[in-house]
């Protein structure tokens, strides 16, 4: 069986925009990737748009690359009302995770506040974003 969150380490000089998920010392920068969780969902959407975060790897497959995941994902989250309050213009419903080798994908339904939904999946290699995808 898959396990059901992945760990993402984020270290930054502003861990403020995460107090309630950040542990009591600001040196332990860790967060859990989504589960069934939309808080959990939302602060890694949260992370991976904010400025002062790189989760993305550098040395991501050309796969990934290619494709500009991360530019589309970026592009994608600017059409939201509000990056740091999600829950109130969209939800997100997990649909599974993807074990394939080195790489591990979770896939998620979001119901953005029009009643569109879209499928994404981020796929991670140690610990970092390599790839976001909307399906």
């Amino acid at each position: 069986m898959l396990k059901r969150a992945l760990l993402i380490v984020l270290c930054s000089s502003s861990p403020f925009i995460f107090q309630s998920a950040w542990a009591a010392s600001s040196g332990d920068c860790s967060i859990s990737a989504p589960d069934h969780s939309q808080k959990q969902f939302d602060r890694l959407m949260t992370a991976l748009v904010h400025k002062d975060f790189n989760l993305w790897t550098e040395n991501a497959d050309t796969q990934f690359t290619t494709a500009a995941s991360a530019q589309s994902f970026k592009e994608m989250a600017t059409r939201l009302d509000e990056k740091l309050d999600l829950q109130k213009h969209w939800t997100a419903n997990y649909v599974t995770n993807l074990n394939e080798g080195k790489y591990r994908s979770g896939i998620w339904r979001l119901t953005m506040a029009n009643g569109q939904q879209v499928l994404i999946q981020i796929t991670f290699i140690h610990h970092k974003v390599a790839g976001f995808h909307v399906l």
